[in-house]
C-alpha cells in the first residue's frame, strides 16, 4: 500500500460546481475501470459464465457506494466504491462456493446462491460497520496485532495474482497450470504486463502520482487496440474469445428481493458465514487506513467513527440493491482532489457518470480489455506483497516478521478465515512468550539495603543489619500472568537454594497494574518451596482482588502473611528477627555505648521523664523547637498533617532513639506532628538545660553531640542504602 503524499493545493478553479463535477466525472472514468477488474476477479475460473451479472453487481456498488459516501463522509470530496482487499477475499468465497456446488442438486442454481451471497455479505458489513461507528468503537481496530495485518494484506496480494491468473487461464493458480500461460494470446497478457510496468514504473518516478492511474490505463489500451489494427482482429470476434466484456443492461440487474428463494442453496451461505465477518473486518481495517491517509495528503481531520457509519450505511444499500462490499477509497480520493474537487458535488458526479455508463451506454463496457484490468489487479497484488511481505522484513523483529509469510501460506492454502486466526493464535502465542520474558522484579532488597520506616537504637539498627541476609525481598511492577508468575516462582527458588537461606521472602505488590486467575497456580507453587525450606513468604500491598483470588486458592496460612504495605510487612519482620535475639531496650541501651559512665549519669540528671498515654501528642507543627526527646519505651509516631485532614507517616521511632533534634539545632519551628502510639515514657533535653551543660560541663555536651551527629550519619546511611537498593 503505497504512502500517502501531501498533496500541493487544488487549482484555482477548485471549489466551484464546474470543478467538482468535472473531477467527479473523471473519477467516474477510474470508478468504472476498478468496477470491471473486480467483476471478472470475482466473475472468473467456473464462474466466468456468470460475468455479465457481476459487472451490474460491481457497477451498481459503485453507484451506491459514491453517492452516500459523498453524502456521509467527514472528507466532502471522498470517493466510495469496490476495494480490492474485499473483493479478493470475496473472489476467494465466490470460488470456494462454486466448488461446492461442482455438483447441482436439490434444484439449487450458482448464479443465484452467489448473487444472494454477495447481498448477504454487504448486510452484514453494513451493520457491523454501522454498528461499530454509532458505538464509537474504531479504536478497537488498533488492537489487531501488526503482523496480523501485514500477514492479512500480503495474502490480499497473493489471492490479487492468483484472482488475475484464474482471470486470464481460467485456471486456479497451481504449479500444474502455470503452462496455461504458455497457451495464452499476447493480447491476452502483453496489454495486462504494460499497464502494471507503467503503474509500477509510475508510482516511484511520477511526482503527482494520482495521475499515475490514468496513464497506466491509456497505456494498456494503445496496446490492446494496436494489437487488434496489427492482426486484423475484429471487436466481436475478440469479445467471443473472452478478451472483451459484454455489454450489459441495467434491465438484467437481479435485486436480491426477486431472486428465487428455492434456487439459492442456504447451506452454502451457511458454510461460508465466516468470511461474510472476515470482509467486515477488513472493510473496518481497510477504511481507518484509507480514511487517515486521506486526511493526512489532503490536510483534513477525518472523523472515523463517521466514516464508518458512512460505509455502514453504503453497505446496507449496496446490500438491498445487489451490490458488492465498497467504501471509501484512498487513490480514488486522492485523484478526486487533485481533480479540483473541494465538495461533496465531486462524489455525487462520479457516481451519476457510473450511473449514466450503465443506463444509457451500456455498449461502452463491451470496448474495455479484460487484460487491462488483469494489469489493475496485478499492480494492486504486486504493492501488497511487496509493502508487507517484503519491506516489512526492515520494520519488524525475526519473530514477528515470521508470521507474515506463515499467513500468507496458510491463506493461499487454505483461506483466508484460516489465515488471520492461525495468525491472531500465533500472535498471542509470541506476545505471552516475549512478555513472559519481561522481568516483573522492578527492584531487589534484603535487610541490609532496605528496612522500615521505624527508627530504632543504633545497637539494633546494628543488629538488623548484621542478619539482614534473612530477609529478601523484590517489588514487582506490570501486569502477572502464568508467564510473568513463573518467573517470580524461578526466581525465588533461586534465591532460596543460593548461599545463606533466608528465612524471610518479601515480594510487593506495591506496583502491579493487574493480576490474572492463572497465577495462583505459581504462587501456591511458591508457598509449598517456602513451607519446605522452612521460609515466612510476606506478602505486602496486595489489591483487594487479587487478595480474594489468592485467598479462594488458599494461599494464606501461618507461613504467608499478608501486610498492607511494605512498610508494615518489613516492621513485622523486624520485630521477628529482633525478638530472637537477647538485647537490651530503654534510654540505656541507646546511649551507653556513646557516654562514659560518669558523663551519662549527668546527662540522666538534666533528662525530665514525661509519660504519655496511646495516641497523645508530643508536639504539634508549629510548636517551638525548646527540646529534644529520648525515647524510653513505646513508640512515638512522626506525621505530617495533610489538608483534607488526614496524616501522612514518615517515620516511627522505638525505644532508645531521639526524636525532635532538628529543631533543637536549628531553632525553627517543629515541621511534623509526634503522637504515641502505644502507652510511652519518653525523657527531654530542653535547650535550656543543653546551653547550661554547654556552659557548665563542656565534656557531656560534648558527648551529647557527638551522639547526635552519629544518630544522623546512621540514619542518612540507612536512606542511601535504600535508594540504592531501588534503582
Amino acid at each position: 500500500m503505497r504512502p500517502a503524499v501531501r498533496l500541493q493545493p487544488p487549482p484555482a478553479s477548485a471549489g466551484t460546481l464546474p470543478a467538482n463535477i468535472g473531477a467527479g466525472l473523471l473519477s467516474s472514468v477510474v470508478m468504472l475501470c476498478y468496477a470491471l477488474s473486480y467483476a471478472a476477479l470475482i466473475f472468473s475460473g467456473d464462474l466466468a459464465q456468470y460475468q455479465h451479472a457481476g459487472v451490474l453487481v460491481t457497477l451498481m456498488s459503485c453507484v451506491v457506494a459514491a453517492s452516500v459516501i459523498a453524502l456521509c463522509s467527514s472528507i466532502k470530496f471522498s470517493i466510495g466504491g469496490p476495494d480490492g482487499n474485499s473483493a479478493a477475499i470475496l473472489a476467494g468465497m465466490a470460488s470456494g462456493m462454486a466448488a461446492d456446488m461442482a455438483v447441482p442438486s436439490g434444484g439449487h442454481d450458482l448464479l443465484m446462491t452467489l448473487l444472494a451471497a454477495l447481498a448477504l455479505s454487504s448486510l452484514v458489513s453494513g451493520a457491523l460497520l454501522y454498528g461499530l461507528g454509532a458505538a464509537r468503537g474504531s479504536t478497537l481496530i488498533q488492537f489487531l496485532p501488526y503482523p496480523v495485518m501485514g500477514g492479512y494484506l500480503a495474502g490480499t496480494g497473493y489471492l490479487l495474482l492468483a484472482g488475475s491468473f484464474r482471470v486470464l487461464t481460467g485456471e486456479n493458480l497451481h504449479w500444474s497450470h502455470l503452462g496455461a500461460l504458455g497457451e495464452l494470446s499476447w493480447l491476452a497478457w502483453l496489454p495486462a504486463v504494460v499497464v502494471c510496468a507503467v503503474l509500477l514504473t509510475g508510482a516511484r518516478y511520477i511526482r503527482r502520482f494520482t495521475l499515475v492511474v490514468p496513464i497506466g490505463i491509456g497505456s494498456g489500451l494503445l496496446v490492446f487496440f494496436a494489437g487488434l489494427a496489427l492482426t486484423g482482429m475484429t471487436p466481436e470476434r475478440a469479445r467471443h474469445l473472452g478478451l472483451l466484456f459484454e455489454s450489459v443492461p441495467l434491465s438484467a440487474l437481479q435485486l436480491p428481493m426477486s431472486l428465487p428463494p428455492g434456487q439459492i442453496d442456504w447451506a452454502v451461505i451457511a458454510h461460508h458465514l465466516p468470511e461474510f465477518f472476515v470482509v467486515a473486518a477488513v472493510s473496518a481495517l481497510t477504511i481507518l487506513l484509507n480514511a487517515t491517509g486521506a486526511g493526512l495528503a489532503c490536510q483534513q481531520d477525518p472523523d472515523l467513527n463517521q466514516e464508518m457509519r458512512a460505509a455502514g450505511l453504503a453497505n446496507l444499500l449496496c446490500g438491498a440493491l445487489g451490490g458488492i462490499v465498497g467504501y471509501q477509497s484512498l487513490s480514488r480520493t486522492l485523484l478526486n482532489r487533485r481533480a479540483g474537487a473541494s465538495g461533496r458535488s465531486s462524489g455525487l458526479a462520479a457516481a451519476a457518470g457510473c450511473l449514466i455508463v450503465i443506463a444509457l451506454f451500456p455498449g461502452l463496457i463491451g470496448w474495455m480489455p479484460k487484460s487491462v484490468l488483469v494489469g489493475l489487479q496485478l499492480y494492486i497484488g504486486i504493492g501488497l506483497i511487496r509493502e508487507w511481505l517484503v519491506n516489512s522484513y526492515r520494520k519488524l523483529g525475526r519473530a514477528e516478521y515470521l508470521l507474515i509469510p506463515l499467513i500468507v501460506v496458510v491463506i493461499a492454502v487454505y483461506g483466508v478465515v484460516s489465515g488471520v486466526g492461525l495468525g491472531i493464535i500465533a500472535a498471542c502465542v509470541l506476545f505471552v512468550v516475549k512478555y513472559g520474558r519481561i522481568s516483573v522484579i522492578r527492584s531487589e532488597f534484603d535487610g541490609r539495603t532496605f528496612s522500615s520506616n521505624v527508627e530504632r537504637s543504633m545497637a539494633d539498627t546494628a543488629l538488623l543489619r548484621e542478619h539482614g541476609e534473612q530477609v529478601v525481598g523484590a517489588s514487582l511492577h506490570g501486569f502477572l500472568f502464568f508467564a510473568t508468575a513463573n518467573s517470580i516462582l524461578q526466581h525465588v527458588r533461586a534465591r532460596l537454594t543460593a548461599g545463606v537461606a533466608p528465612h524471610f521472602v518479601v515480594l510487593d505488590f506495591r506496583r502491579i497494574d493487574g493480576l490474572d486467575a492463572s497465577t495462583s497456580v505459581s504462587f501456591m507453587k511458591l508457598r509449598q518451596i517456602s513451607d519446605t525450606a522452612g521460609v515466612t513468604l510476606v506478602l505486602t500491598a496486595l489489591p483487594a482482588d487479587a487478595r480474594q483470588l489468592l485467598a479462594r486458592a488458599g494461599m494464606f496460612s501461618n507461613t504467608v502473611q499478608d501486610f498492607g504495605s511494605l512498610d508494615a510487612g518489613m516492621e513485622w519482620i523486624e520485630e521477628q528477627i529482633l525478638a530472637t535475639f537477647p538485647h537490651q531496650q530503654g534510654t540505656a541501651a541507646g546511649l551507653q555505648t556513646h557516654f562514659t559512665r560518669a558523663a551519662l549519669a549527668r546527662l540522666n540528671a538534666q533528662l525530665v521523664p514525661r509519660q504519655l498515654a496511646a495516641g497523645e501528642l508530643l508536639f504539634t507543627r508549629g510548636d517551638p523547637g525548646d527540646a529534644v526527646y529520648i525515647v524510653e519505651y513505646g513508640r512515638v509516631t512522626v506525621s505530617l498533617p495533610m489538608t483534607n485532614g488526614d496524616a501522612l507517616r514518615l517515620r516511627s521511632f522505638g525505644a532508645g532513639t531521639i526524636v525532635g533534634e532538628m529543631a533543637l539545632y536549628t531553632q525553627n519551628p517543629r515541621s511534623a506532628d509526634v503522637r504515641a502510639d502505644v502507652p510511652t515514657l519518653v525523657r527531654s533535653l530542653s535547650l535550656a538545660a543543653l546551653q547550661r551543660m554547654e556552659a557548665e560541663d563542656g565534656d557531656t555536651a560534648q558527648q551529647f553531640h557527638r551522639y547526635v551527629v552519629n544518630t544522623l550519619a546512621s540514619r542518612l546511611a540507612i536512606t542511601n542504602e535504600t535508594i540504592r537498593a531501588a534503582y
